[in-house]
């Protein structure tokens, strides 16, 4: 597994995520082994190797999987140990992970749960929940700029969304909520590129991390 990084960091940004010595299994088998990265604000790194060499692994465990056991190390995010906070703990810290392989959810429409994760983090934030107009405005103004189609925000959740669609979708997402750490547990194919590329153009990405297949 090797890294990539792209970007330029500042002094008092330094070190937005650190991983120290990370030792992780799962089901009794040793996945990562010692593993330390540090990626700074304002950077771009890329993940890479073969299948099986951890890759999603640390994606997961960043976010919080339980099905993951850390045996040790520590994984700061701001001086903050990830480790010590529950899922949905880490997602009001900023953390986000792009799937994949995004989950279908029949009866849950996209726009609804959209203003759900919005409104989730404005109030860890102690801010008031968008009102509708502002909320649409928002997403209208995200999803021109990713080039998605209107007609994917009326429909259930990732249903009938296309392998593209998805990613897309899940990009969309990352982009409403200005994450902290961005986690996109994508394969890297040129396709793909261009959604990166409009995240971190012009100044209006947050930092982000991402791994990728070669």
């Amino acid at each position: 597994m090797t890294v990539n990084s792209t970007g330029r960091a500042r002094a008092q940004d330094r070190g937005m995520l650190e991983i120290k010595n990370l030792r992780v299994s799962i089901e009794d088998k040793l996945i990562l082994d010692n593993l330390s990265l540090t990626v700074n604000a304002g950077e771009v790194a890329a993940i890479m190797g073969p299948n099986g060499s951890g890759k999603s692994t640390l994606a997961y465990v960043l976010a919080g999987k339980p099905a993951y056991a850390v045996l040790s190390g520590e994984i700061l995010l701001d001086g903050e140990n990830l480790l010590e906070l529950e899922p949905n703990e880490r997602a009001l810290k900023g953390v986000f992970l792009a799937f994949q392989y995004p989950t279908e959810i029949p009866g849950v429409a996209a726009m609804t749960f959209l203003k759900a994760a919005l409104n989730a983090q404005r109030r860890a934030r102690g801010e008031g929940d968008l009102t509708t107009p502002d909320f649409v405005r928002r997403v209208r103004e995200a999803a021109n700029a990713l080039k998605i189609d209107q007609e994917m925000l009326r429909r259930p959740l990732n249903v009938g969304f296309s392998g593209g669609e998805k990613k897309r979708f899940e990009v969309l997402q990352m982009a409403l909520l200005a994450p902290r750490l961005g986690v996109l547990d994508f394969q890297l194919i040129p396709y793909h590129v261009p959604l990166y590329q409009q995240l971190t153009d012009g100044g209006r990405a947050q930092p982000a991390w991402a791994r990728a297949h070669p």
